[in-house]
């Protein structure tokens, strides 16, 4: 036997022979990776002694077979792809923003303070300024960030985890002192004015306009860093700083903005959280979607276009969560060793198709 050929089959993730089509390699790495992601949750599912194959059929069936579950669905990922396009802009400029969780909460304290006033307004000019307010309150917090970085050379993961543990507690000091609702007897605050609460998309569902702003938000950042200046800057910044120094590009500021608009959509995100689905604040209200948000854009492979799925993918997470505990009765920690395993597989795929193309 040819000794290329020898060597091509003793591994799978050898890469495939000279001059083979590699598309067939690529497919059946895909699938072993299918293969393996499925096994492994089962494992644990096994090991709680419940049955995988029901576990899967209820995760499954519900979030993407039926019309309440798919709408529910469609409603988490709009934070969650809200968060992970501010992310998508911070990664690309080599900023490590994970502070989503803080700068979501006081996007929506921030956008609740000015809500008063806002809601006394015309609808539509009210809304508007509310959102906005939401993602400036957020991107400031960015922006603070950004500056310790450029000024001091503070690391950014230190001061955004800071910062997340204090916009925590500052929520929870408003909603039992200043923000707190009149009656004094339950620690949230009292309801946005009805002006201001984005009404349903979708009859019978909870999927409310903050989809529609999602949308927007997404083209309108795919454009920026597709086809703008500040989007080659962006990528140019965080891909080589030397070669963006060299080229006359204001590296500080251009990680500012970048900052502020991730950070900002973060804020945006929990402005439309409150308006659309809480419709006051209240204590964690954030559901961790700063964290899930990284990993969306990593799986996005930090295109903004490529967001919209990846956060369909953590929101059928997010609502499974309670399916498998209702319809399987399964714990829900199994959910996320589920979606630890499927990111892990993704990032493997991901890290052998980048090797095919390499020796290509």
């Amino acid at each position: 036997m040819d000794d290329a050929k020898m060597t091509a089959g003793t591994s799978l993730f050898a890469g495939p022979a000279p001059g083979s089509d590699g598309r067939w390699y690529l497919w059946w790495a895909a699938l072993v990776i299918v293969v393996i992601t499925a096994l492994i949750p089962a494992a644990f599912i096994v090991a709680a002694g419940k049955d995988p194959v029901a576990a899967y059929k209820a995760l499954l069936v519900y979030t993407l077979a039926t019309s309440s579950g798919f709408y529910e669905v469609l409603t988490q990922s709009i934070p969650l792809a809200l968060v992970g396009l501010g992310v998508v802009v911070a990664f690309r400029a080599g900023v490590f923003n994970i502070g989503g969780d803080g700068q979501f909460l006081l996007g929506a304290m921030a956008a609740f303070i000015f809500a008063p006033w806002f809601g006394e307004l015309p609808q539509p000019l009210g809304l508007l300024l509310y959102l906005m307010v939401g993602f400036v309150g957020g991107g400031l917090l960015g922006v603070l960030v950004g500056w310790l970085l450029v000024r001091f050379r503070a690391s950014e993961i230190i001061s955004t985890i800071v910062l997340n543990f204090i916009v925590m507690q500052l929520l929870s000091w408003a909603i039992r002192g200043p923000l707190q609702e009149p009656a004094r007897l339950m620690p949230w605050s009292e309801y946005l004015p009805e002006t201001l609460l984005l009404p349903n998309l979708i009859a019978g569902s909870r999927v409310h306009y903050g989809l529609v702003v999602a949308l927007v938000a997404l083209v309108v950042l795919a454009v920026v860093v597709k086809k703008t200046a500040f989007g080659f800057k962006l990528t140019t910044v965080g891909r080589n700083p030397s070669a963006a120094r060299y080229a006359g590009m204001r590296e500080k500021r251009v990680i500012l903005w970048a900052m502020l608009i991730s950070a900002g959509m973060a804020g945006l995100a929990g402005a439309v959280q409150v308006a659309g689905i809480h419709e006051r604040l209240q204590d964690n209200f954030s559901a961790g979607y700063g964290q899930a948000a990284i990993a969306i854009a990593l799986m996005a492979r930090l295109s903004p276009m490529w967001v919209a799925p990846m956060a369909i993918l953590f929101a059928i997470f997010y609502v499974g969560a309670g399916v498998l505990q209702r319809e399987a009765n399964i714990p829900f920690p199994i959910v996320y060793i589920i979606e630890g395993v499927v990111i892990l597989g993704f990032l493997c795929f991901d890290a052998i198709s980048s090797r095919h193309k390499e020796n290509a």
